[in-house]
């Protein structure tokens, strides 16, 4: 009986792979000694706390882009307008080209090229804004996943 007591205590257990051990949702976590602004080497609470502010800093950040983004309208609604715009400028765009190659063939007056090019110019503007809305509430979809993200990590 204390031979076989003794070979579990001196035989030990053949570790896992840091592979098994990750596929299983374990984290590698690396202890490397902190310093402060005076070269000291910060206690594990103070380190914990530094990271706890700096999460918080960013979840502001984030909350920030967040607020920008209220009132606006759903992704999905955005990107079905920007194809239609996308469209839009697509053929005034061949237009422009047409009238251009037209008026260098001898087929066409400057005026026309020129009527081409201004079609071209208010259909980019008129889709700009729908751009400018879409990255807004595209940049907030992601703050909101990243705070999802440093909630779990950091627990703030």
């Amino acid at each position: 009986m204390l031979e076989i007591l003794a070979s579990k205590l001196t035989k030990p257990k053949t570790p896992e792979s840091i592979d098994d051990l990750l596929a299983k949702g374990a984290r590698l976590q690396f202890n490397f000694p902190v310093k402060d602004a005076q070269g000291r080497v910060m206690s594990a609470e103070e380190v914990t706390e530094m990271h706890r502010t700096n999460a918080r800093t960013q979840v502001k950040g984030h909350e920030r882009t967040i607020e920008k983004a209220a009132g606006l309208r759903s992704l999905s609604v955005i990107q079905a307008e920007m194809l239609a715009f996308g469209g839009k400028t697509a053929a005034a765009a061949k237009h422009w080209d047409l009238m251009q190659r037209r008026y260098f063939g001898g087929m066409a007056e400057m005026t026309e090229v020129e009527q081409a090019q201004r079609a071209f110019n208010v259909a980019v503007e008129a889709g700009r804004a729908v751009g400018q809305e879409y990255s807004i509430v595209k940049a907030a979809e992601e703050a909101r996943a990243e705070i999802e993200r440093i909630r779990k990590e950091v627990n703030v």
